[in-house]
């Protein structure tokens, strides 16, 4: 059992290093409805191809590392590091003189970073239904109702100053009023997240009722 365990250790440190390594890029990304986000299914395809990407180039390092390098401690560099990889170009084919022609080349950054956008563009279009629903119910509202709570938002928000929203507010003044609606319920969705715009929407729905 120990053996087992020792053997795949290494491999656990990848993964989770790795899992680590993608979740970030999501929460970075999403991170005003992190919690529908991971819910979708292109997160899971991000992260696992993360994860089995590291796992490959951990396997193709240990089957090159001398025998007497630590597993650990080369999980702990390929977890952590692995994405440097993804800056390599491969040249599939080099032209034996500079007249001949450019190199033919695989750029695994290239590759990686269309596949990262193309899971990026399919989480935002699965969260687009429920926030714009979330914005048309917001922009019902009055305006000074909406003005409030981003004052309420800015005043218990330690990474914002009120003054800074004060001046924003003061900005959208020069908008008609459907613009300023629109504005406002946009920043309490942007800078509070999905779950407190909808949080704040019921309770103010309850009490109007």
């Amino acid at each position: 059992m120990r053996e087992v365990a020792a053997a795949l250790g290494p491999y656990l440190l990848v993964v989770a290093l790795s899992f680590l390594w993608a979740l970030t890029e999501i929460l970075q990304t999403f991170r005003s409805d992190i919690r529908r986000a991971l819910r979708s299914g292109w997160s899971a395809l991000l992260i696992g191809v993360n994860v089995l990407f590291a796992l490959l180039v951990f396997a193709l390092a240990r089957y090159l590392a001398p025998p007497s390098v630590n597993p650990y401690l080369l999980a702990l560099g390929v977890g952590a590091g692995w994405q440097a990889l993804l800056r390599t170009r491969i040249n599939l084919l080099q032209p034996l003189t500079p007249e001949a022609g450019e190199a033919v080349s695989l750029s695994l950054s290239d590759l990686y970073g269309r596949f990262q956008g193309f899971c990026r563009e399919q989480i935002d279009r699965s969260l687009l239904s429920g926030r714009v629903r979330l914005l048309e119910q917001a922009i019902r509202l009055p305006v000074d109702e909406l003005e409030y709570q981003v004052r309420l938002f800015a005043h218990a928000s330690v990474l914002r100053s009120p003054d800074e929203v004060e001046a924003y507010l003061k900005k959208l003044r020069q908008l008609g009023a459907p613009e300023r609606a629109l504005a406002l319920a946009s920043y309490l969705l942007a800078h509070g997240g999905y779950d407190l715009l909808q949080e704040r929407l019921k309770a103010m729905e309850k009490g109007t009722t």
